[in-house]
């Protein structure tokens, strides 16, 4: 691909991080108020974490990320969850905007 999308409208807050969160390019889910979690198998995806450090993490919850992919993913806006084989399309997911799809990979905007 001859663009790039890094950098668009990005957003990170700072959460605590519960024992399941350690490293980057997690995906989290709140579970408690400003606790960020690993994310549940078929959630719907709330941000990922650019860094985790002595009991914090930096949560990324807006802007263009791309990811590990399961399955066939359409462009354009589509539901999409979290699996532990990586961002599957479905019908109870939260809608993004899926800009570039390859055979192992998907970029969207969170």
């Amino acid at each position: 691909m001859n663009i790039d999308f890094n950098g668009f409208n990005e957003k990170v807050i700072t959460m605590q991080a519960d024992s399941t969160v350690t490293k980057p390019n997690q995906w989290i889910k709140v579970v408690s108020n400003g606790t960020a979690a690993q994310a549940d198998a078929n959630g719907k995806l709330v941000g990922v974490t650019v860094n985790v450090r002595s009991g914090y993490c930096g949560v990324m919850v807006n802007g263009v990320v791309t990811a590990k992919k399961s399955g066939d993913i359409a462009l354009g806006y589509t539901k999409l969850v979290y699996t532990a084989a990586g961002i599957a399309q479905s019908t109870t997911g939260r809608e993004h905007l899926v800009l570039s799809v390859t055979d192992d990979a998907v970029t969207f905007i969170l």
